[in-house]
């Protein structure tokens, strides 16, 4: 059975296309890599297997999250990937779990895959949106329930997103009323929000050049919607800056791979821009 039969927002690593098996590779050497220097400090085999595996998924989800924010260019992905491994060197491991629901929260809006969000795929980026904003921050919700209320409106229209939407509001609602306050537990930081949306603007070129997207859905074929890619490039920014606000320095490291994904899609369109 193929996979789009049940989810279009997991789309599938094809080995087929040498981009892929680069980063598979790419993923590996890091996971081995970081293993062994985590053992090399002292670290036991369990604690090392998984900060090594954590150190993989950081350097794949800045891959990953590069491809759905600059669609047209397959090696800006591979800078971003490059600049996620750096940054592990000074900062700790990001929030994976956060990470997934941002790429979700994207591929719902820009139908990278070319078909609407199945009802799975809904419930799956509401349920881990909920979760994320029990955690303290009820800013996931309130960005789940917009991906979802976007999706309902942004032509072709997928018109029952509008009553997971609506679910996406009242877990919000849930979440900021368990927390019992309106920042809830997080060291809120004006100056890491700041960077944040430093970042974002740098990133504004490749938002600009998305309105010539040439990419085309997996499933279909068919040329991506401009309006849609660049809605799912803006969520995804906010995302970043509103995480690294609420949460401070933490909150801003926790999304290492999503801002390593924007200053890779700024440095490649940097680098086309000056080679033409």
């Amino acid at each position: 059975m193929k996979i789009s039969k049940i989810t279009l927002v997991a789309r599938p690593i094809d080995l087929n296309y040498p981009t892929n098996r680069a980063i598979a590779a790419l993923v590996i050497v890091v996971v081995v890599g970081a293993t062994v220097l985590q053992l090399v400090t002292g670290k036991g085999w369990t604690q090392s297997g998984l900060w090594g595996i954590g150190a993989g998924m950081a350097v794949f989800f800045a891959w990953a999250l590069c491809r759905e924010l600059d669609p047209d260019h397959d090696l800006s992905a591979f800078v971003a990937a490059g600049l996620a491994l750096v940054g592990l060197f000074f900062w700790d491991l990001p929030n994976l779990g956060a990470l997934l629901w941002v790429l979700l929260v994207v591929r719902i809006v820009n139908r990278t895959a070319g078909l609407p969000a199945t009802a799975l795929d809904s419930l799956a980026v509401l349920g881990l949106g909920g979760w994320l904003s029990v955690q303290g921050n009820w800013g996931y919700g309130v960005i789940t329930a917009t991906a979802l209320f976007l999706d309902s409106q942004l032509v072709p229209r997928n018109r029952r997103q509008i009553l997971f939407a609506g679910l996406g509001v009242v877990i919000t609602v849930v979440a900021a009323a368990m927390n019992g306050a309106i920042w809830g537990e997080g060291d809120v930081s004006p100056l890491a929000g700041l960077i944040g949306l430093g970042i974002s603007v740098v990133f504004v070129p490749v938002v600009v050049g998305a309105g010539r997207v040439e990419s085309v859905g997996d499933e279909t074929g068919e040329v991506l919607r401009p309006v849609r890619v660049q809605m799912g490039q803006g969520l995804a920014l906010l995302a970043g800056v509103e995480v690294a606000f609420w949460g401070g320095e933490l909150g801003l490291v926790s999304m290492l791979p999503l801002w390593a994904a924007a200053l890779g899609g700024a440095i490649y369109w940097l680098f086309v821009a000056i080679r033409e």
